[in-house]
């Protein structure tokens, strides 16, 4: 069973070439900050919010008091958002580098055309795969990554705004 699943995977990346390496290792950089965006907005987030409460009320009321209430509220911010300009990033490098697949996957069709002309089916159908393959997989990391930000997005505005 695990060798079989094995097999695919790696026949897919073989399939489709180096670009689909440098995806694969992005979408798990991606998921791996996505899923502890996740566990901290849904589950840790209490503990830096109760601390936050505490430190709110225990500023000192003097001339300095709505300055540096809106520094703990920065400060506040900048925990629950951290990372996600990593996450955008990533999102919007995956359909790029899929689109790189394309160009280099088409760079080969033409080398077998130009080597074999028009009758080398199968050669032409290597270089087309090659070629579509990164970008499905390229969209494919990108639509979910978008999905999963979106959540995580409107949970931290969520939190930012009770404060």
């Amino acid at each position: 069973m695990i060798s079989e699943v094995f097999k695919t995977y790696s026949n897919f990346i073989n399939q489709g070439g180096p670009v689909v390496v440098i995806l694969f290792l992005i979408s798990i950089y991606l998921f791996v900050l996505i899923s502890v965006k996740f566990k901290f907005l849904f589950f840790d987030i209490d503990l830096i919010k109760n601390k936050f409460v505490k430190d709110y009320n225990s500023i000192e009321k003097d001339q300095y008091l709505l300055l540096n209430q809106s520094i703990l509220k920065a400060d506040f911010k900048n925990i629950v958002i951290k990372d996600f300009y990593i996450i955008q990033t990533l999102i919007a490098l995956c359909p790029v580098l899929g689109l790189l697949g394309t160009v280099t996957g088409m760079i080969e069709v033409f080398d077998v055309v130009s080597f074999f002309g028009t009758g080398n089916a199968r050669a032409l159908a290597s270089g087309i795969t090659k070629a579509t393959l990164p970008t499905m997989t390229g969209m494919a990391i990108s639509i979910v990554g978008l999905l999963t930000y979106t959540v995580l997005n409107s949970k931290s505005q969520s939190i930012i705004s009770k404060i």
